[in-house]
């Protein structure tokens, strides 16, 4: 009977813990009123057709993140995403009646001043790497490792040593990658401002593996790939304003080529983005028209935009995107996909996207 009564009291303590907990959360993260948070809410009708099949489904994404200055030199950055455990989506799809869905660490790192003009960030890390596109890297992908970048006035060196897998049977053999990223900005005048940046990769270790999460188009990708991957990637991006009656013109492009393989080794992309300089504000537009070609063992096949034919390699396409600003923080986006295999039998898929996004 005693036994019962302490366990009995052992309940309510516990929950009454928990609720203090609870009630003091939003206090806590605000002592001294310097942890600063963001975030953002999209809701989303995704309908994409490929062959006779076709699919309709309703998507949500919520995300919170929030940094914490320790000192002028030290920055702590944390963030929380829904999703899975895929590294290129955080949505989560309306489905098994109501179920609860998951919500993971989206990324957590530390941001570090070196000097006035060095930096470092380790852990799992929004992605350092400089890019006008996402023909190589999806925008959910934030890398595990370690970055250090260079500034000066116009211009900029990244690079960093990401961890792609861990060999449980060698800590030697580790799948990595190393990338080098010069970055150059030129102003030829008020209105016409141009950034161009080459990027040199390297992996190792990736010869002989079969990496987590590919989509299954680089050679040998589900038994052992066969090369180490080597590109070098050419970005660039021109920003023109108040021409031709528009607020904001902007040509970008990329083109890549991995030097490690004989074959369908390249891919490029070239796009143009007409409207307003940023989407903030009711009446406010953006457009983007975007074609891309990407071979089969041009790049790591678990990276590119998933939205992009599951984000394979072997595939070539158009993209055409709307953004519409509705009020200061909300708007609405309109994507648009059509794509299709290089090579072997065309498998054309179309795939259409309406976002209802609110900025916090």
């Amino acid at each position: 009977m005693i036994n019962k009564e302490l366990n009995v009291i052992k309940k309510i303590f516990k929950h009454a813990i928990i609720s203090t907990l609870i009630i003091s959360f939003p206090s806590i993260l605000q002592a001294e009123n310097d942890l600063k948070f963001k975030g953002d809410l999209r809701l989303r009708t995704q309908y994409e057709t490929q062959g006779e099949d076709t699919r309709l489904r309703e998507r949500i994404r919520f995300r919170l993140g929030a940094s914490k200055e320790l000192s002028e030199q030290t920055t702590v950055k944390f963030g929380f995403a829904t999703g899975s455990n895929d590294l290129r989506s955080t949505n989560q799809t309306f489905d098994n009646t109501f179920e609860t869905p998951d919500i993971r660490f989206d990324y957590a790192y530390i941001d570090q001043k070196l000097s006035n003009q060095l930096s470092l960030r380790a852990g799992k890390m929004k992605n350092p790497i400089w890019k006008p596109s996402d023909l190589l890297w999806d925008s959910d992908i934030n890398p595990n490792g370690v970055s250090f970048q260079y500034k000066k006035a116009h211009y900029n060196i990244t690079s960093a040593l990401l961890i792609l897998e861990e060999n449980v049977n060698s800590t030697n053999k580790d799948p990595i990658m190393a990338v080098i990223q010069p970055q150059i900005k030129w102003n030829l005048t008020p209105a016409i401002q141009i950034k161009n940046a080459i990027g040199l990769y390297l992996t190792q270790h990736v010869k002989g593996a079969s990496l987590t999460h590919t989509a299954e188009t680089n050679t040998g990708a589900t038994t052992a790939l066969p090369n180490e991957f080597a590109p070098i990637v050419l970005s660039a991006q021109a920003d023109l304003t108040d021409q031709l009656g528009l607020e904001l013109l902007r040509p970008f492009g990329e083109l890549v080529i991995n030097n490690n393989a004989d074959s369908n080794n390249r891919g490029g992309l070239i796009g143009l983005t007409v409207g307003n300089k940023k989407v903030k504000h009711f009446g406010s537009w953006q457009s983007k028209i975007i074609y891309r070609y990407l071979e089969a063992d041009a790049w790591l096949d678990m990276l590119p935009d998933s939205d992009a034919y599951g984000g394979a390699t072997n595939t070539k396409g158009l993209e055409l995107i709307l953004k519409y600003g509705l009020s200061k923080n909300i708007s609405v986006v309109f994507d648009y996909y059509m794509m299709d295999v290089i090579d072997g039998t065309s498998n054309l898929q179309s795939l259409a996207q309406l976002d209802f996004n609110v900025k916090f």
